[in-house]
């Protein structure tokens, strides 16, 4: 190692690799029972699946190399005892390549971030390393889900017919009167927020029917009657203009009522999906020019926020969450 590579890890840097070692010990664990239902005729799914199980091995093993070198405690994560890799099908093929391709854009938007606010130059080497590989996953699904005609392509929008400028202060109105169509921005936004609830809702409702806590279960059927709010919202934001809104996955969970999982795992996942979805409602509330749409997605943030707050009850009282790195308590220190 050089010098620069013996500096200590800034916050950010211990938190992201702490974070990533979470997500992708998740991962490794949902992935590897996929792949492991997948019928003998998805060769072609079965393949992708492979290279992101062995990402996920190679970016475990890296992690914890870098913990050892900074000594740093390896967290725990998730395990082979949370994964149920006897269990039955749950999910069909397709709904699984939908699944990772959903998946490798959060993993690319994650490492984005993370090379943003890292320093050493190994930290950002590692995460440069980390968005090829997960462009390199995306394409991959991207391609195969239109081989399989199963991609839903954003709605398309007609050349214009030359530059124009913003008229009127009507533009930004969106509650009396007549409403101006989407812009792109809009449609882009509420499209892909709209493909992400159906992805996360299908996941829930197969979590939700082999889940063994009934107080698990409870979160879970309130995390399901939120994401059909939003989709029934969001759809009716596209149809409303006469644009295309993708289709529902949720005939695509099997009735099995085995549990792949733990409930930690499946809760733990419930959880992060909701998150994430703020996060991302977030970056569509801040390109959103229509009023209507602006309170809409502020209401669907505060629900999300509302439903983490019970989930992290849940989570803390059963002790299902680890504590991620954290500055240190001076207050604390003081009074001991």
């Amino acid at each position: 190692m050089d010098a620069i590579h013996n500096t200590k890890l800034t916050g950010p840097e211990i938190t992201n690799l702490w974070t990533q070692y979470q997500s992708d010990s998740l991962s490794l664990c949902v992935n590897t029972y996929m792949y492991d239902t997948l019928e003998n005729d998805s060769d072609d799914i079965k393949s992708i699946f492979q290279e992101a199980i062995a990402m996920s091995e190679n970016n475990l093993s890296e992690i914890e190399n870098i913990f050892k070198q900074v000594g740093y405690p390896i967290p725990q994560g998730f395990t082979k005892h949370d994964v149920h890799l006897e269990a039955p099908k749950l999910y069909s093929d397709a709904f699984c390549l939908k699944f990772l391709h959903e998946m490798t854009i959060h993993g690319i938007s994650a490492y984005s971030l993370a090379l943003t606010v890292s320093t050493r130059k190994d930290m950002r080497q590692f995460y440069e390393a980390k968005m090829q590989d997960g462009i390199h996953l995306y394409n991959q699904t991207v391609d195969l889900l239109l081989a399989k005609g199963i991609y839903h392509r954003p709605p398309y929008l007609p050349n214009p017919v030359g530059i124009d400028f913003i008229k009127t202060e009507n533009f930004f109105s969106g509650f009396f009167g007549d409403k101006r169509t989407l812009n792109g921005n809009e449609i882009s936004n509420v499209f892909f927020n709209l493909k992400k609830s159906i992805v996360t809702k299908a996941l829930i409702i197969g979590f939700n029917q082999v889940v063994k806590s009934k107080e698990a279960q409870k979160i879970l059927t309130k995390g399901l009657e939120i994401k059909q709010k939003h989709i029934h919202l969001f759809s009716n934001v596209l149809t409303k203009d006469n644009l295309p809104a993708p289709q529902s996955w949720d005939s695509d969970v099997t009735d099995s009522t085995v549990p792949p999982f733990s409930d930690r795992l499946m809760m733990f996942f419930a959880g992060l999906l909701f998150g994430t979805a703020i996060s991302y409602y977030g970056a569509g509330l801040g390109m959103t020019m229509r009023s209507d749409l602006v309170l809409q997605y502020e209401r669907f943030i505060l629900e999300d926020l509302k439903y983490m707050e019970d989930w992290t009850d849940f989570m803390v009282k059963n002790q299902w969450l680890e504590q991620p790195p954290k500055a240190i308590d001076r207050t604390e220190i003081i009074k001991e």
